[in-house]
């Protein structure tokens, strides 16, 4: 038997919020199966396997563009899994640009702490003096 679920069904299968479902929909990753005579839209179980998917693909902080790849890939099953592999070899590559992106700032903002002495007002804080210099 086949299931239709509302998109308050999916928000509470999938922990994500009907904004984020309505999204989602929006940029063609899901779409309803059919909209009743009381104009809701009904979702079907591919729906709900595709938001589990973008879940598990933004819980890996992957781009709505490198899912949309993954997912029309996904839609030729009998290709090779190179395509799918080099798709993740890039994300990789993004992953590796963001930690030495975030290592740097993590410098900034020790070096912005040491600037700090403590046992001033913040009108005299040399933290906040420094961010209003970057101006």
């Amino acid at each position: 038997m086949i299931q239709h679920y509302l998109i308050s069904d999916l928000a509470k299968k999938t922990q994500l919020s009907t904004d984020t479902i309505r999204f989602y929909e929006k940029k063609q990753l899901i779409q309803p199966s059919f909209r009743a005579e009381n104009n809701y839209r009904y979702y079907n179980d591919e729906a709900l396997k595709r938001l589990i998917f973008i879940k598990r693909c933004r819980a890996l902080d992957m781009t709505l563009h490198e899912i949309t790849q993954l997912l029309e890939k996904t839609q030729h099953p009998e290709l090779g899994c190179k395509i799918i592999d080099q798709l993740i070899e890039e994300h990789i590559q993004h992953v590796e640009s963001k930690i030495k992106e975030l290592s740097s700032f993590k410098i900034q903002l020790q070096e912005l702490r040491q600037s700090c002495s403590s046992t001033t007002t913040i009108n005299q804080c040399q933290i906040v003096k420094k961010l209003e210099m970057n101006h």
